[in-house]
């Protein structure tokens, strides 16, 4: 262990003298190969693993209760997929992780493309940046992109399977914490008609594919625990570097997984240390990222995390729960049973809770952590496995209290299942079917810019504030800042290539009241002739497509 430790303390002393540039290139290039190699070992340990898996999984599902998963894994995923509008939902990182998964899929490079698109299903970037958050779900989306190709509705599609496959696993926790199928049942359903689940599931989001490989690695450290074989434990590490490389505040994953897995894993100690190094090695991409954003200011105008933000947040974060608005009042009354509830598996139940308290509690202190401040609601499903879990246990408890009283098992199930979908999700279907007001602006952005693909000739590239949205739609794209900040590669490179011209995106940052965004679309006027293309409204606010010629530069004699 003292080896281990002094292992990652001269490695981070040797990261802090690296060139953050070097560092940048390096991210680029080798992220998606550690990623890849991570995903190997997982599917290794899994393969090595399965046995034991699908006993378990007969024990706890004899007969036909065996389809009780594929149920909710098919169910999980047309719900989301047919009830909530299929939308973005914040603008513009969607795009962002599409864009990174574009990249990775055609160039093997963990990057934004700021200038370059896709001609004869061959992709070029010219210049690309790394992003401020970790490649995981970028890298997945980049698997799903080198099967089907570069498709933004396959990533919806990915998404809704992801509400399935979280509604499975959910169903799969309660038994460690001491519920039955029935347990799993509820909690399953709870985990499907969370109406926020619903929404962000039927988005690009990172958050729901952070959510469950959260989740998925909790229950197999739950499985460790139970098994304790040196597959499992490699299983384990694995997923634990794979899940820790989706957002930052997944590192929080780490104090459950050795809470559960120490005990065991304490009896090999060589066993321990090998799986240690493993992770360590596996997440070494992760370890230079978080220096090199360590400093990150991560949009704020003052510190990004502070204690001052914790009476605020706790307020709102707080009351979700409770006010019945945005999200059941009945789940969070049945997670409370199910936390409280008498008998054994109590650790268990009580890292559940934890797990909850963890990834709930973390945004209380960051400036945008409140679920009120624009999507920011989306922070709400890292919490929602657990919450569904103990909600879950409590659907149990509440049932087994009623059956003892009322009799007639199947009639009182029946009724708390009727119950719940008139109590705790048919208020809500209103607001799923809702698109919402927020960022309506970018939205109307979004749905212009792919009508306005049908008008660019061929050979011709955008520029835009974001021409990830044009590489993604089978266009060229470059960044609206090249006009000022690299003239000399406009002219000299791009226009010579582009013969169908060059085309100036007016859009969402040409509109709102930023002056620095405002000042690429003025320069753009300013420098170039414009002709419109096509122009569209949507309220107050103009989004249009304009053709760039130059300005002559002949002087009069």
């Amino acid at each position: 262990m003292l080896a281990v430790i002094g292992v990652a303390a001269a490695s981070h002393a040797g990261w802090r003298t690296l060139d953050p540039g070097e560092t940048r290139e390096w991210l680029i290039r080798w992220s998606g190969t550690f990623l890849g190699i991570n995903l190997c070992v997982i599917l290794a340990a899994g393969i090595l693993e399965w046995e034991r898996i699908r006993n378990l999984a007969r024990r706890l599902f004899p007969g036909r209760l065996l389809y009780l998963p594929l149920v909710f894994l098919v169910g999980g995923t047309l719900y989301t997929a047919l009830l909530a509008p299929q939308t973005h939902r914040i603008f513009y990182d969607e795009t962002l992780y599409l864009s990174i998964g574009q990249n990775l899929a055609q160039l093997d490079r963990a990057q934004i493309c700021h200038a370059g698109g896709e001609t004869y299903g061959q992709f070029r970037c010219d210049q690309g940046e790394y992003n401020k958050q970790p490649n995981g779900y970028p890298f997945l989306i980049s698997l799903l992109f080198r099967l089907v190709g570069t498709s933004e509705q396959a990533a919806f599609y990915f998404n809704n399977l992801l509400l399935g496959t979280g509604a499975v696993i959910a169903l799969l926790l309660v038994f460690p914490a001491g519920g039955s199928w029935r347990a799993g049942l509820f909690a399953a359903g709870v985990m499907t008609l969370d109406p926020q689940n619903l929404h962000w599931y039927n988005t690009t989001a990172a958050e729901p594919a952070s959510a469950v490989m959260t989740a998925l690695t909790l229950l197999a450290a739950f499985h460790y625990r139970r098994a304790p074989t040196r597959t499992a434990l490699a299983l384990l590490a694995a997923l634990s570097a794979f899940a820790v490389q989706f957002r930052p505040e997944s590192l929080l994953l780490l104090p459950l997984v050795l809470v559960l897995a120490w005990r065991p894993a304490s009896r090999e100690p060589g066993v321990l240390l090998a799986m240690l190094l493993l992770f360590l090695v596996l997440t070494l991409p992760l370890w230079l990222h978080l220096e090199l954003f360590h400093n990150h200011p991560w949009g704020s105008a003052g510190k990004p995390f502070s204690l001052e933000y914790l009476g605020h947040n706790l307020a709102v974060n707080g009351w979700h729960y409770f006010d019945n608005q945005r999200f059941p009042l009945p789940f969070t009354l049945l997670a409370v049973i199910g936390l409280l509830r008498p008998g054994g598996q109590r650790f268990e139940r009580g890292v559940t809770g934890l797990w909850f308290l963890l990834f709930w509690g973390v945004f209380l202190f960051f400036y945008a952590g409140s679920y009120r401040y624009g999507a920011d609601v989306r922070y709400a499903l890292l919490s929602a496995v657990p919450l569904a879990v103990l909600a879950g246990l409590g659907a149990e408890t509440l049932f087994r209290r009623l059956s003892h009283h009322l009799g007639a098992s199947a009639v009182t199930g029946t009724g708390l299942v009727a119950a719940l979908l008139w109590g705790a999700h048919l208020p809500f279907m209103p607001l799923v079917r809702a698109t919402t007001d927020e960022a309506w602006a970018a939205r109307a952005d979004l749905r212009f810019a792919r009508q306005m693909v049908a008008h660019l000739p061929p050979e011709s590239l955008v520029l835009s504030h974001n021409p990830s949205l044009f590489q993604l739609w089978g266009a060229h794209g470059a960044q609206l800042s090249l006009l000022r900040s690299d003239p000399v590669f406009v002219r000299q490179v791009l226009m010579p290539r582009y013969r169908g011209g060059l085309y100036f995106h007016h859009n969402f940052w040409c509109n709102v009241p930023d002056k620095l965004q405002n000042d690429f679309c003025d320069h753009a006027r300013a420098e170039f002739h414009i002709e419109t293309v096509v122009e569209y409204r949507e309220q107050k606010d103009r989004y249009g497509l304009y053709r760039l010629r130059p300005k002559s530069t002949v002087s009069a004699p």
